[in-house]
Parts: structure tokens; C-alpha cells; sequence
């Protein structure tokens, strides 16, 4: 099987960082299109490798149906009985643009930018209140652990992402060293007979212009979920 730690249309290490590299949780199900045989989705995927992708638009029809579905079944992977249960995301398409669409939760407080290219920005109020104040928002601040392919030494606690991604052999996929710059990378704890980094990667989102325009005028209307609502729903 694939390591999900791995990008699943390259092949090389993926460490997730916002905007430029996101996972796909295997329990959602999501077909998946480069596998040689019938398989779902479980890891990280490059978003510069999906952008360049043949299949792509298979990824993103997949993608977009989950984002706006409820719970569904659908057919296993050998199509034997009983079907399987999915868990949509459940959220609405509240725009549709050149570059992307945009999609709000029903119960939360929580939006989701999908561009046409297939690359996605999970959004929370605080993004859009960075929005409403002509601000670029940026991915959360939480600790991410990672298992890197190779043990790289206790050195890696001194490196800079760039540094990191370049140790890798993986930096081309990943945005370019001013952009790297701009992420506020922090080393947090390496284990080595495992291989696990955590790190914190604070990074700018690059949202489609059309999209930061309508987020920042949608923020100024828009009324914040209730608990009520989340029961009427």
C-alpha cells in the first residue's frame, strides 16, 4: 500500500503545509483516480503535483460531491454487498467563479475554497474576520506530526523549512523560496526510532483574488452559527 505520509501522485515525502500540501483522511472514502487499482484515497497530496495532474478533474468532481454531500452509500471497491456509508461534509455552494467555488457548512461556522484546479482552503471564522479586514489569512497554528521517510538526525532541529523540504528532496514541490519565507515555521519535538517530527507551520493562503473580494464583503452580513441553529439543522 502507498505511504500515506507520501504525496499519492508523486510518490515523494509530504509533509503537510497550508495552501501548498493537504491530506486525505481515508474514512471519507474518496475514490481514488492514480491508483493502479480500485482504492480510496488515504495521505497527503501536493497540491503543485495536483494542479499538474491529467486527472485532476476526476479528483475534483470527487472531491466537490463530498464537500456538499450528507451521508450516503456508495458502492464498495469490488462491488460486493452491503454497499458502504460515506459522510459527506454536508456544506452549501454559496459562490461560483472563474477560479473557484466556495462552500459554507450548515452547522459551523466553517467554509471550504475549492479551486478549479483542485487544490482546497479550510476556512473558520477567524479567516474571515482576517478577510473583512482586507487581511491574507493563514493556516492555524497547530501542531502537526509527520513521519518522515528517512531518519534525518537531530540536526533537523536547527533547519529552516526551506532546509527541511531540501533534506527531503522534496523542496521543487512545494512553493519557492520567497514564498517558503513567508511561513512561519517552527520545530516542535523529533522521535527518532520513529521518525516523527512535530512542527508548526503557519502559513499564508493563497486564495483566488475572486474569492478573497466575496469572503470580505460576505464577512461584513454574515451572522455566526448558533447552537439553535446547529439543532434546527
Amino acid at each position: 500500500m502507498p505511504d500515506h505520509n507520501c504525496c499519492q501522485i508523486c510518490g515523494e515525502a509530504a509533509p503537510p503545509i497550508g495552501g501548498q500540501c493537504g491530506e486525505i483522511i481515508g474514512y471519507r472514502l474518496l475514490r481514488d483516480p492514480w491508483a493502479n487499482s480500485p482504492s480510496f484515497l488515504d495521505g497527503n497530496i501536493h497540491f503543485s503535483c495536483l494542479e499538474a495532474s491529467g486527472k485532476r478533474q476526476q479528483f475534483l468532481n470527487e472531491f466537490t460531491h463530498l464537500v456538499q454531500a450528507g451521508h450516503e452509500e456508495i458502492d464498495s471497491l469490488d462491488g460486493s454487498a452491503p454497499p458502504l456509508t460515506r459522510m459527506g461534509l454536508g456544506m452549501v455552494r454559496i459562490f461560483s467563479g472563474a477560479k473557484c467555488d466556495i462552500f459554507q457548512s450548515r452547522v459551523s461556522d466553517r467554509w471550504m475554497v475549492v479551486k478549479k484546479n483542485g487544490s482546497w482552503f479550510a476556512l473558520s471564522r477567524s479567516h474571515l474576520q482576517e478577510l473583512s479586514k482586507g487581511h491574507l489569512p493563514k493556516s492555524p497554528s497547530d501542531v502537526t506530526r509527520y513521519r518522515l521517510p528517512v531518519d534525518l538526525g537531530h540536526q533537523i532541529s536547527r533547519w529552516s523549512l526551506p532546509q527541511l523540504l531540501t533534506a527531503l528532496g522534496t523542496a521543487k514541490r512545494y512553493a519557492d523560496t520567497v514564498h517558503l519565507a513567508q511561513v512561519d515555521y517552527r520545530f516542535v519535538d523529533y522521535y527518532a526510532p520513529k521518525r516523527l517530527l512535530d512542527y508548526v507551520a503557519r502559513a499564508p493562503l493563497p486564495l483566488p483574488p475572486e474569492a478573497h473580494t466575496f469572503l470580505a464583503s460576505y464577512a461584513e452580513t454574515y451572522t455566526p452559527i448558533t447552537f439553535e441553529d446547529y439543532e434546527d439543522a
